[in-house]
């Protein structure tokens, strides 16, 4: 096609005879003659690529100690009076966020706060405001420590456990190695199948993936209960941590 091309070219600037033209058009030509080669060189390349392509996937798990602990606290008032009912909460919400960051190693943040209406015969008959806050560290004992005295003040909604990025990040550097390990041996397995005589790694995408664990659901302690709250026996159990392989091999002919 680019042959052609410059045929065409030529059989319309030859007659002219200007210098400049003659320039112009042998500049084009060479371009065009160098881009058709470059095309036939691919196609060529492409065409010698002979042999069955196969794709595969492997992947590399291990459980992992979870060694962060999160629980989620919070506090519920009702009062006719929206000032008097902020007061109430906000006192609470600072005494537990206090109290909490008095633990070493306890980290404590407000993680939401919520005011609304009560409606009652399609009248405002008072006002109800939430407060939560959110409590992490990775000793478990003093983090249970800070719960229970927490629930002196507030309810306990839910306790969660994880992987800390660097435990992560540890366990994925000895899991790809792992995983991609298992991916060759697939492939040779594969080539040997297909009685080829080896294999091409085409193409391989490594990826991450870790098991949820949903939050654990507490008993919630009444705030009317003003007697001492027992510490809660918190287990973090383990985490999924998991290496994906993806690729595709060619078992030539």
């Amino acid at each position: 096609m680019f042959l052609t091309d410059c045929m065409i070219v030529f059989e319309m600037y030859c007659p002219n005879k200007r210098s400049g033209n003659m320039r112009y058009l042998i500049a084009f030509m060479t371009f065009l003659l160098a881009a058709g080669v470059t095309q036939a060189q691919t196609v060529q390349a492409v065409t010698e690529v002979k042999g069955t392509r196969v794709n595969l996937d492997a992947r590399a798990t291990a459980e992992v100690d979870n060694d962060v602990m999160r629980a989620s606290l919070f506090v519920e008032m009702e009062d006719t009076d929206t000032t008097r009912l902020a007061d109430k909460v906000n006192r609470a919400t600072n005494d537990s966020l206090k109290l909490a960051r008095g633990f070493t190693g306890v980290r404590a943040r407000t993680s939401a706060y919520t005011t609304y209406p009560v409606i009652d015969k399609e009248k405002i008959a008072r006002w109800r405001s939430r407060s939560e806050i959110s409590v992490e560290g990775e000793d478990f004992r003093r983090m249970a420590e800070a719960i229970g005295k927490l629930q002196a003040i507030m309810q306990l909604a839910s306790v969660d456990f994880s992987v800390s990025s660097a435990a992560r990040a540890k366990a994925e550097e000895t899991l790809i190695q792992t995983a991609i390990a298992e991916f060759l041996r697939k492939a040779e397995q594969v080539a040997k199948g297909f009685k080829g005589t080896g294999f091409n790694v085409l193409e391989a995408t490594v990826s991450a993936d870790s098991g949820f664990i949903p939050p654990r659901p507490m008993m919630m302690k009444s705030m009317a209960a003003a007697e001492a709250v027992a510490t809660p026996d918190l287990q973090g159990g383990t985490s999924r941590v998991t290496i994906i392989v993806n690729g595709s091999i060619l078992i030539p002919p």
